[in-house]
């Protein structure tokens, strides 16, 4: 008799945590966090109220690595993707106001992490 075979499936997930660190400010991202399998898409949602601010911006720290890395901005409606970023990410919207950050396809390990969008003034 032969042992039976045992399948084993690994599933790839990601962890991706949206953080806003602004207690004074009406500076709102969404969805606070997010678990999605390999070769999804996401997207993430910047808006604030602040009528001098003219920019969004979205940074990168990956999973065990304490830097942030500048995906892109918008100023105004005009985007602007980092050139090692531009393949795997989209910056649109309006830096008056909400702006928004779509992961296209989500690779693994380097597209797990904490996602931060800020606002500005140029």
């Amino acid at each position: 008799m032969t042992p039976p075979h045992l399948i084993t499936s690994i599933i790839t997930v990601f962890w991706i945590k949206g953080v806003y660190l602004s207690n004074d400010k009406p500076v709102f991202q969404t969805p606070a966090d997010l678990l999605m399998k390999t070769n999804g898409e996401v997207n993430l949602n910047l808006t604030h109220h602040i009528s001098s601010y003219d920019t969004i911006l979205w940074y990168q720290r990956s999973a065990g690595d304490s830097s942030l890395k500048l995906i892109g901005y918008i100023f105004y409606k005009t985007p602007k993707i980092e050139s090692k970023f531009s393949s795997r990410f989209n910056v649109s919207g309006n830096g008056e106001k909400t702006a928004f950050l779509q992961i296209k396809n989500l690779n693994h390990p380097e597209d797990s992490g904490e996602y931060f969008g800020a606002a500005n003034t140029q």
